[in-house]
């Protein structure tokens, strides 16, 4: 009984120390196999690549690469394991003084491939590059979080960084400036729209007028400002917000801009909405392009409220002068009332009445006062008035002649100062007559 009792005694010790044992084992199992994010990059569990423009070759002594300003670059990052992700991979923001950076897709490209008899699994991001000046730049390490199966099955993270990326840009032609707008693109496609509120345009009315820019390989903000907002006298202009929309389908960039303005009509008439040109880079062709939109002219009608107020400032003109004239006529229609009727107001109203006779009187009277002749071919010596006194003595009755001869006699000036004798006594009372008449 003595004996048994021992061996039970002595196999309690045992069985403490045998435990400690696995307990430590496995603790160092655990502690050797357990790797942080590094050591899977040292034993290539892990791989992290970048690269701007085409993707280098293995070994591949790569020069700096060079493009274009305002060309879209694309800084592709790119993360690969043998076994397989265990959760989503994280890219750090990048900025670069005069580069806009743009991650117009939040998502992954995942694929496989297989890689010296393994199955690799790849996780690849893509992160549009505008510079906006020329010189030289360097793309800062980025930071990488990422999250991966370890051999022992465990779950690694952490944060990679990639290795700094050179590229430099030049100024594609110099048909191009920076004072000068422009932007750089594959292709480009223009639209524009107008709409009228109404058929038939009056003051008040509105157009709209819509113009859509849509730019492969392009950024929505770099692409050009069009309509302004810029009002006149004959419209006012009302622009609306602009949409700015960037999108990415299987590589595929394409950026677009809306512009919108609505124009009010303020006056009457012709108005005529400008032309807009810009210029663009095409990155595919190496060739600089040009676009124009054609404005377009309209008209519209007045109101009445439009026309007063467009036409003000002649309207009270004419009413001024309708009322100094009206005043004008009654002043001289009282002044001669009680006085004799003017000779040239006599002359006119016989030559208007056909009244042949009593106009030639009249015209010799006038003929006596200036020149102090009584023979109209005595009262100029030139021949066209000898014509023109042969014809009305030959008894021509004709109105533009009495005219013609009348504005010549005025034009003669009195030879004498002194009263020369009535030699036509009768001649006065036939014009105080036509006068009372």
């Amino acid at each position: 009984m003595m004996n048994v009792h021992r061996v039970t005694s002595f196999a309690l010790p045992v069985r403490i120390v045998a435990w400690l044992v696995v307990c430590l084992s496995l603790f160092v199992s655990r502690h050797v196999f357990a790797q942080d994010i590094y050591d899977l990059q040292r034993s290539h569990g892990v791989e992290l690549q970048a690269w701007v423009g085409q993707q280098p070759t293995a070994g591949e002594k790569r020069k700096t690469p060079s493009f274009s300003v305002n060309e879209q670059v694309i800084l592709t990052i790119e993360v690969a394991t043998p076994r397989w992700f265990t959760g989503g991979t994280r890219i750090g923001s990048i900025e670069m003084p005069n580069v806009i950076a743009k991650q117009r897709n939040q998502l992954a490209t995942n694929f496989t491939e297989h890689k010296g008899g393994q199955t690799w699994s790849r996780q690849r991001w893509e992160v549009t590059l505008y510079p906006q000046a020329s010189g030289d730049f360097v793309i800062p390490p980025v930071a990488v979080g990422v999250q991966v199966s370890a051999p022992d099955g465990e779950k690694v993270s952490g944060t990679l960084y990639t290795q700094p990326i050179k590229f430099k840009t030049v100024l594609p032609s110099g048909l191009l400036s920076d004072d000068t707008p422009w932007f750089s693109a594959t292709h480009v496609d223009v639209k524009q729209e107008w709409e009228t509120s109404t058929e038939s345009l009056k003051v008040g009315d509105a157009i709209t007028r819509k113009i859509t820019i849509s730019a492969q390989d392009s950024l929505s903000v770099l692409l050009p400002d069009l309509l302004k907002g810029e009002s006149t006298t004959r419209y006012q202009a009302y622009p609306q917000p602009h949409r700015l929309t960037d999108t990415q389908t299987r590589g595929d960039y394409q950026s677009t801009r809306t512009e919108e303005s609505v124009y009010v009509i303020q006056q009457g008439g012709e108005l005529t909405l400008p032309n807009y040109e810009f210029r663009w880079w095409n990155s595919k062709t190496q060739q600089v392009e040009t676009v124009v939109l054609e404005g377009k002219t309209f008209a519209a009608k007045h109101t009445l409220k439009s026309f007063i107020k467009t036409y003000f400032a002649w309207i009270v003109s004419t009413l001024v002068l309708l009322g100094f004239v009206t005043v004008s006529l009654v002043a001289i229609k009282r002044y001669y009332r009680n006085r004799p009727t003017p000779a040239w107001l006599t002359f006119h109203r016989l030559l208007k009445a056909k009244r042949w006779s009593e106009a030639r009187t009249v015209l010799y009277k006038q003929l006596r006062l200036n020149t102090a002749e009584l023979e109209m071919t005595k009262a100029d010596t030139s021949e066209s008035w000898q014509k023109s006194a042969s014809r009305m003595q030959n008894g021509e009755n004709s109105a533009h002649l009495m005219k013609s001869m009348w504005r010549k006699i005025q034009t003669k000036q009195q030879r004498f100062k002194f009263r020369i004798p009535r030699a036509l006594p009768e001649l006065d009372k036939v014009i105080g007559r036509d006068g009372n008449e």
